[in-house]
């Protein structure tokens, strides 16, 4: 997965793979939240499952992690507030 970043615009590049990947995280998000309406609890595997989602999304979006403001930023942005993301 390669991302793009330009001045009016970003690029994520992916192969099939990656887009099925990415699909197959919308049908788990479902079920979790499907859990969570019905018996208001989260299992083991769910947790596994945002943590992985949480690693496809920072390496698609090609964030860093900031340790100065504990925060995801967008690469190359150590400091606009208006560009922090909570992962």
């Amino acid at each position: 997965m390669k991302t793009k970043i330009l001045k009016s615009k970003v690029t994520i590049d992916m192969s099939v793979n990656e887009y099925d990947t990415l699909f197959k995280y919308i049908g788990k998000l479902d079920s979790m939240l499907n859990t969570l309406h019905e018996t208001n609890d989260l299992w083991l595997s769910d947790v596994h499952n945002l943590s992985s989602l949480k690693w496809e999304l920072i390496e698609m979006l090609d964030a860093e992690w900031n340790a100065d403001t504990y925060r995801y930023v967008k690469r190359g942005n150590k400091w606009g507030l208006k560009d922090m993301y909570w992962l």
